[in-house]
């Protein structure tokens, strides 16, 4: 693991492969840090030809957390109700900025960017707001934020912003809510492996052992209005994945992208949530390789 220091945090990251080759910038979804980019996933797509980066977020894993902490849902909600952003509140489009201090840092020009869920928002706004910096984008499991979209389950919803038990004095039972909730948003045709979340899940609190700052993501996609001109301004070759029994964002979502990036392409994978299994890493990065530009 490496850090990057700017003017405002730190960011943590790890790269695989060669800086010769093209570079593929991950971006994590809300509230989890670079290890949901799996190792094993890292790898194989470096062993195609790239230099792969993934890093965490602000608010999670080994980058800067914000001051104070936000851990009341109720704060949370008072402070979207008054619809002004002031600290410690930040938007997705300060998440991007973070991305391209990343790259700046490491005197990566251009590359290929990868966002799922939270991250594929993050993902549109930097192909269209830096189109001179993005090669290619694979959005999995996003959104364009079009409010006229089917919305979270209220059943998932509530189980995500419940309060967890702590791993420090309660380790069992935060590791049986956070299995529950991974589970209960999985894809159905592919095996859960309950040990392997247990060792993400661990490992997180290995490298920090403060929880990641969720409510402060959920706070972003909240302060980051929905803007059909970042969807529309997208010019490089696109690939949207989207699970058809996606909880979180159902695949209206991910039709929704499709019609409004320009000449993007949609892999709609039956049966797939809102995870990425190993047993489909084959299946993106052959639609990965197929869909550059």
């Amino acid at each position: 693991m490496k850090n990057i220091q700017t003017p405002q945090l730190t960011l943590c990251y790890q790269d695989f492969g060669s800086p010769k080759d093209p570079c593929v910038l991950l971006i994590g979804g809300l509230g989890t840090s670079m290890t949901r980019w799996t190792v094993p996933f890292c790898q194989q797509l470096a062993q195609r030809g790239f230099y792969v980066i993934r890093y965490d977020h602000r608010d999670t894993g080994c980058s800067t957390f914000t001051t104070p902490a936000i851990t009341d849902p109720g704060e949370l909600m008072t402070a979207l109700q008054k619809g002004k952003m002031e600290p410690p509140f930040y938007s997705l489009y300060d998440l991007a900025q973070d991305a391209i201090q990343l790259l700046d840092h490491l005197h990566i020009e251009k590359a290929h960017l990868m966002g799922r869920s939270m991250g594929g928002i993050v993902a549109q706004i930097l192909g269209s707001q830096h189109k001179e910096r993005v090669l290619s984008l694979v959005i999995i499991m996003s959104t364009s934020l079009n409010p006229t979209l089917p919305q979270t389950e209220a059943a998932v919803m509530q189980q995500m912003m419940s309060p967890l038990p702590s791993y420090s004095t309660a380790k069992a039972d935060h590791l049986a809510a956070r299995l529950a909730f991974i589970q209960r948003i999985s894809s159905t045709d592919v095996p859960f492996n309950a040990e392997e979340e247990k060792e993400l899940i661990e490992e997180d609190f290995n490298r920090n052992p403060k929880p990641n700052q969720t409510l402060l993501h959920v706070a972003a996609v909240g302060f980051t209005p929905y803007n059909p001109a970042i969807t529309a301004g997208i010019q490089c070759p696109v690939l949207v994945m989207h699970g058809t029994i996606d909880p979180i964002f159902p695949p209206a979502h991910g039709l929704d992208l499709h019609a409004a990036i320009p000449h993007s392409k949609l892999m709609l994978v039956e049966n797939m949530g809102h995870d990425l299994h190993a047993d489909r890493y084959a299946l993106l990065l052959d639609a990965f390789s197929q869909n550059q530009g």
